[in-house]
Parts: structure tokens; sequence; C-alpha cells
């Protein structure tokens, strides 16, 4: 079963696309080989109460477009589905400019010297929120999901009564995700891919970090989790075939041909799958390589 990937996005950046009452999107112009065509920001509310959900990259005509979108309504709160650097660091630019708290997981938990380069090392919540926390306003209601794997600090949210899910970088219409050691988890990953299936009958449309929105979820969620055994199969396979290797190098016989651009975070997400492996007794470091018990 192949992952069946949406990619047609026809919003332009900086542009505003209603999507449900109470929910509109604006695109930032930061595209990339892993941002697709940019970063998704949120707005949930309106009028006298408006959230907003993931304000990107520190980015001044994304802060703009997004003060223009609330222009003669109030932004009462920024929340950050995880402090990677394409999605938290504008907080603090909306924050200066609008007084609204800002509220997350938490700060990004690994240093840069420990492996922790992708994150955003400023940006610290106002407020933290665990998992199953409610944020509200004046007409709607969000429930914080903890959903590590892609990052350590991940959470989705719910919007509550509209079937609507913001699945931020964990589950993403366009692409699967990168997982990479030591804040990505690719045990914790599949687990929150799984907490998520489980709310089957409640979440009808997912509205991700990056690309368009992605209707019936759960097939998708299945799809997910089978690419991603399939990928540890193909390890293991790998390795019996031929012997020893590093992740990296068993990019090409896992994964095939692919951007020259995408090789290295391809082998971050396999040595997250080598790691739960290791943890399973299938496999073991030596050195740089990796063997089959």
């Amino acid at each position: 079963m192949s992952v069946p990937f949406l990619r047609e996005d026809g919003l332009a950046p900086g542009a505003v696309e209603r999507i449900a009452p109470g929910v509109r999107r604006i695109l930032c112009d930061n595209p990339g080989a892993f941002t697709w065509r940019g970063t998704n920001t949120y707005l949930i509310g309106g009028g006298a109460s408006v959230a907003v959900l993931d304000p990107g990259p520190a980015d001044a005509a994304h802060l703009q477009a997004i003060l223009e979108a609330t222009r003669g309504e109030r932004i009462t709160h920024i929340l950050v589905s995880h402090t990677h650097r394409d999605h938290s660091p504008g907080a603090a630019a909306l924050q200066a400019a609008t007084g609204a708290p800002s509220y997350a997981h938490g700060p990004h938990a690994t240093p840069p010297e420990e492996g922790g380069e992708g994150g955003d090392h400023d940006f610290q919540p106002d407020h933290r929120l665990a998992d199953g926390a409610a944020v509200e306003g004046h007409d709607w209601r969000l429930t914080a999901l903890f959903t590590p794997g892609h990052c350590g600090n991940h959470l989705c949210f719910a919007l509550e009564g509209t079937g609507i899910l913001f699945s931020a970088d964990h589950v993403m219409s366009w692409s699967t995700s990168v997982v990479s050691p030591p804040d990505g988890d690719m045990r914790a990953y599949m687990t929150s891919l799984a907490k998520l299936r489980a709310r089957e009958g409640q979440d009808r449309l997912y509205l991700p970090g990056h690309g368009p929105k992605l209707p019936e979820p759960m097939p998708f969620l299945d799809a997910l989790a089978q690419h991603r055994q399939r990928r540890e199969a193909r390890i293991v396979q790998a390795l019996r075939e031929g012997g020893p290797m590093t992740a990296e190098a068993l990019v090409g016989p896992v994964y095939g041909p692919m951007d020259p651009r995408l090789i290295r975070a391809a082998g971050r997400s396999l040595l997250a799958q080598l790691l739960v492996l290791e943890q399973d007794g299938v496999a073991r470091r030596e050195g740089e390589a990796w063997r089959l018990t």
C-alpha cells in the first residue's frame, strides 16, 4: 500500500485561505526540500479572540501577512506545534506586535552540541501544554495532543466540535516526516501515529504543517505505518545482503535514487529505525556501522 500523497496546492504565499468556519490558512514563502511550498500558519477563531498556530520562521513578510489577515481582530494566543526553525521563531516578533502569550509543550529538548541543530533554542513558551490540555478562546476550544517522534516536543491540536485536527509535521499530506535522532525518535513516532489512529470517528480533516489539507486521514495513517514497516524490512534485507553499513550507506539500498539534498535527512531517519532494531535485539552497532545480530 503506497502512501497517497497530496501535492496540489494553489495557495499563494501571504494569501489567506478560509478552510472552515473559524479556520484560515496563510502560507509562508519558505519553500524547500523539507518544507514543500512553505510553512502553514493557521488562524483559529475571529473577532475578539484569534489563535495563531505556528507563526513560522522569523520572516517580516509573513508577520505582515498575519497582521493584515487579522486587522480589526485581536490575536489572543500564539500556539507552537514544535520548535523547529520553520515553525516557532516567528513567535517572538508576533508576540512583540500583539502582546499575546505563547503556548507549547515546552522548549526544544536537545542542545545543538548534542544533535539538536535544527531546533529553535530561543523559544520559551509562556504556557506549557501537557497532553490533553485545553486552550480556548471566545468561540473555539483546542485540545493539545502530545505526539513526539518528529520532534521531542511535538503537539497536534484538535478543534472541538469540528472534526479538524491540526497535525503539524507529525502527519503531512505531501511527504513522510523526517525523524532525526536524538530529538526525533522512531518508536515514539509510531506510538504517536497509533495514538492518532485510535481517534477514528473524531477527526475527519487533518490540517498539516506543510502541504494541502488532508481529508479522510485514517487510511492515510495506515499507509504511513505500513510505509515505515516496509522500510524497516528493507533495512534488515540490506544488512543481510550487504553486511555492515553506516546509516547513510544504507540510503541507496533502502530508498533507491533520490534528491541529493535529502540523502543526509534520509540517513537520519534510517538511523532512527536502526535504533529501534537495536532496542529489539535485531541489529547492533560496530563503530559507525551497523550489522544484524
